[in-house]
């Protein structure tokens, strides 16, 4: 008797358990719903203010997303809605899959960060100034090779459309600035142009006075010429060796080094202004800031980063991840008084990767594109941010930010669940 009175107390202590279990998450899934909402109200409201045609977000954790969204249009003309699944080009965040790129050719043993640059190319660079100094792989990923973009880097833009100069909708003053693609050198030439060059007084000619691995500058030309090099080392065209390595295992339909390759319905047009637009365009040095994808792609390849600094990476070894994070940088490479400044906040640069922003990743901007995209390594969390139009005013640049911002504060509130 006292058996099955024992039984019952047993039964009716689990019935309760489970139901206060089963509450608690019902009022916890209610809680994270309401801060979505809030998010999502606040999201819409910064892309109401007017300043963007479309705006792309994604918050991540280290096992997926946790909130993806788009706002707008990704072309006025149509009213075709900016979603998490618009493609565009992410500027200088490419560098990123650029580095995960060059990582894995480490990790394949093709070439290692302390080799001479000159060991893969079919011309010879050296800084005429240091011409006994190396450029090493490390100085590449690092921007510390000497090599300067300046007015020759404007040479790496390609306007892709025949009759953009009869077009009213395109933008005809940023258009001057675009080499046409007739005009247009290969990369090789693009580079070998420019990186033997010795005469000081020329146009093209991109070194910095200062030694190579001595000094902070960031070099688009630089990553361009990383590409190449990593093409040279392992044999393979590198928008293949980039694809099979890191797109393809991370699965990522919607991303892609070439344009042609994903669906044109769905790629975002980019505007110089809310009226005018650019024209559809390519980098010649396309590894610096030509990779186009999606905020939900991108989502995967941050999760996939917070996963590698945590030792829990699928592309790489968690060693080769060591190696991809490990800061490159110290105090006497610092030249300027804003680069001085940024590094006693923290900044500091792994294989093409950053420390900055209270965290580590990588920020893009090009004709139309604005970018972010950042994790925090003490919460595991990261946001991505997405624009398709420039910035026009300060208060455009404000809504940027404060989106980056509000991102950063809702992702901690929405995994309390």
């Amino acid at each position: 008797m006292n058996y099955k009175i024992l039984l019952i107390a047993i039964l009716c202590c689990t019935i309760f358990s489970c139901k206060n279990a089963t509450t608690t998450a019902t009022d916890e899934n209610i809680i994270v719903k309401a801060v979505e909402v809030e998010l999502d109200k606040k999201l819409d409201s910064i892309h109401n203010l007017g300043y963007t045609h479309g705006l792309g977000v994604a918050i991540v954790n280290e096992k997926g997303p946790v909130f993806q969204q788009g706002y707008g249009y990704l072309d006025r003309k149509i009213r075709a809605d900016y979603t998490e699944h618009t493609i565009q080009n992410i500027a200088s965040i490419s560098k990123v899959v650029l580095g995960l790129t060059l990582a894995k050719a480490i990790e394949d043993g093709h070439l290692s960060l302390d080799d001479d640059i000159n060991n893969y190319l079919d011309f010879k660079v050296r800084n005429p100034q240091h011409p006994e100094v190396p450029v090493l792989v490390r100085h590449l990923s690092t921007h510390t090779s000497s090599i300067l973009d300046d007015g020759y880097y404007d040479l790496s833009y390609i306007n892709l459309e025949e009759n953009a100069a009869d077009n009213p909708k395109i933008d005809q003053e940023e258009l001057a600035y675009f080499q046409s693609k007739k005009d247009a050198l290969s990369l090789e030439d693009y580079l070998k142009n420019g990186l033997t060059t010795t005469d000081t007084s020329s146009t093209s000619y991109i070194f910095h006075e200062f030694e190579p691995g001595t000094a902070y500058s960031y070099s688009n030309i630089g990553a361009g010429l990383t590409a190449y090099i990593i093409e040279k080392a392992v044999g393979e065209d590198f928008k293949s060796y980039s694809k099979k390595n890191v797109i393809d295992p991370l699965g990522l339909k919607n991303t892609s080094w070439n344009v042609s390759d994903l669906d044109s319905r769905r790629r975002s047009t980019l505007y110089s202004t809310l009226e005018l637009r650019y024209p559809l365009y390519e980098l010649v040095t396309f590894a610096d800031g030509g990779l186009y994808t999606t905020p939900n792609d991108l989502g995967v390849i941050l999760t996939e980063l917070i996963k590698g600094y945590n030792g829990n990476g699928t592309l790489l070894k968690p060693a080769t991840y060591v190696q991809f994070y490990k800061k490159q940088l110290n105090e006497s490479m610092m030249k300027t008084k804003k680069s001085l400044a940024d590094f006693q906040k923290g900044f500091n640069k792994g294989i093409f990767i950053a420390y900055e922003r209270d965290g580590i990743g990588h920020s893009g901007g090009d004709p139309g594109v604005s970018t972010l995209m950042f994790f925090n390594p003490k919460t595991n969390i990261g946001q991505i941010v997405f624009l398709n139009t420039d910035f026009n005013s300060q208060e455009a640049y404000d809504s940027f930010m404060a989106t980056d911002s509000i991102l950063k504060k809702y992702g901690p509130e929405l995994l309390k669940k």
